[in-house]
């Protein structure tokens, strides 16, 4: 695949700017007069009969309530210091919008040591930085940053709230980001893959809830290997190894993570309905040989119908900081340890004013004062028909590129109150991470 002279720019600025994390003291994003921040564009763009660029540098602005609105955003390689150091800029005229550059993110390489392991705690910088102002002064600032340990470094802000109470950013049909079988074709990956990063890459960016779709192969030889992550009845990753990385992860940070098995599309039921037990049980007793010292078991730490169940610091003191829900009320009957049914506000539409005038009435209505899961999750973005698939209408990364940003105003704004769990494909292309721990520590604020 050919690249553009900007990707091989971008490439080297990334592997620079992945190999120097910033000092504890560095401010990492700065406001005077409205907010900016960096986004990765999903779809791929093309510059040519034989260019493509990936991963796409989006600038995005928010200038709501400036007396003395900024009249330029640039890109940055490095904190901004002055606008010569800009890789390049464009003029504003409007309140809030959006730029998409001709710079690549490029291989997105994780910073401050979190790339091959655990590093170094705290919000680190990609290379991409942004910056807004007038032509003289840089009024605002931000960078494209991993937030591996938000919740421990927040923690003496938003420990006193419920899980009930916080906002998470979450990720849909978190294992499609790669295939792992057959050799792949652009019409399968187009309707399949929702992520474009790993589930460790996912955690170290922030995302801290994780829909899964569980299916079950007999053919293999192997129990264990049986267990795969499915985008509906299509193979994606094997489940073991997803599940050890985020094994290794709870070890090494004092985070808290939501694992929700919210679907079994192949191998866990009968024709006629019936749930086949000799499956299910064997998916939970992988859950608890690989996670089983961090579970946080439904009947020690719930709190009954209709409440926002335990506090962070609950689950932190008792070093139990792993929540796995389970959607099969019968299982969940027969095992009291799983956690309940947790609500999927969900359209089913490939419109994207249909997905957010349901979502802006879902949310508004949750949760509902019977729900047994004392946390919620809306399902932020649009389903394609089978026409869609079948006529190549289209592409998921596209339909990312047209909710996400919406979802991005819509969590700052008339979701900010209720939201509970975000869930977005291809969250890159949002800022719910850095919204999510900024709605969290507001609401932690009114304890």
């Amino acid at each position: 695949m050919a690249v553009s002279l900007y990707v091989v720019f971008a490439l080297a600025a990334t592997a620079l700017g992945a190999s120097i994390g910033p000092s504890e003291n560095l401010v990492l994003e700065k406001s005077s007069c409205g907010r900016v921040w960096v986004t990765v564009h999903s779809p791929e763009i093309r510059l040519g009969q034989s260019m493509t660029l990936l991963d796409a540098v989006e600038l995005n602005w928010d200038f709501h309530g400036c007396f003395n609105e900024p009249k330029q955003i640039g890109l940055f390689d490095g904190r901004p210091l002055s606008w010569d150091s800009a890789l390049t800029i464009f003029p504003v005229s409007s309140v809030e919008g959006h730029v998409v550059t001709n710079m690549s993110l490029g291989l997105g390489t994780l910073p401050a040591g979190w790339e091959a392991g655990v590093g170094t705690k705290g919000p680190h910088c990609l290379w991409p930085w942004v910056a807004s102002g007038t032509a003289n002064e840089i009024q605002s600032f931000n960078c494209l940053k991993i937030q591996p340990t938000w919740m421990e470094d927040a923690g003496s802000k938003i420990n006193n709230l419920r899980i009930g109470d916080l906002a998470i950013a979450g990720t849909h049909n978190a294992g499609a980001w790669k295939f792992n079988t057959e050799v792949s074709s652009v019409s399968r990956d187009s309707f399949v893959l929702c992520q474009d990063r790993s589930i460790w890459g996912q955690l170290v960016h922030g995302i801290r809830y994780f829909d899964f779709r569980i299916a079950y192969y007999e053919f293999y030889q192997n129990v264990e290997d049986r267990y795969w992550l499915n985008h509906n009845l299509i193979r994606v990753r094997p489940l073991v190894p997803l599940l050890r990385e985020i094994r290794a992860f709870l070890d090494a940070t004092n985070e808290v993570v939501f694992l929700d098995a919210h679907h079994f599309p192949v191998g866990f039921y009968q024709p006629q309905g019936a749930p086949i037990r000799a499956v299910h049980e064997g998916l939970l007793q992988i859950v608890q040989r690989e996670l089983g010292p961090h579970l946080a078991r439904a009947n020690e730490f719930g709190t009954g119908v209709g409440t926002k169940g335990p506090t962070l610091q609950t689950l932190i003191n008792a070093k139990k900081r792993l929540l796995f829900s389970y959607a099969d009320n019968t299982i969940v009957s027969q095992n009291s340890w799983l956690w309940p049914i947790l609500p999927h506000l969900w359209a089913n539409t490939n419109s994207a004013t249909e997905l957010f005038q349901y979502l802006d009435n879902a949310i508004a209505s949750s949760p509902h004062p019977g729900a047994r899961s004392p946390l919620f999750s809306a399902m932020a973005q649009t389903t394609p028909t089978v026409l869609d698939i079948l006529f190549l209408r289209g592409s998921l990364r596209e339909n990312a590129d047209d909710v996400n940003r919406n979802v991005t105003m819509r969590l700052a704004t008339r979701w900010r109150t209720r939201a509970n769990i975000i869930s977005t494909d291809f969250f890159l292309g949002s800022d719910v991470v850095d919204l999510s721990i900024m709605i969290s520590e507001e609401r932690a604020s009114r304890l």
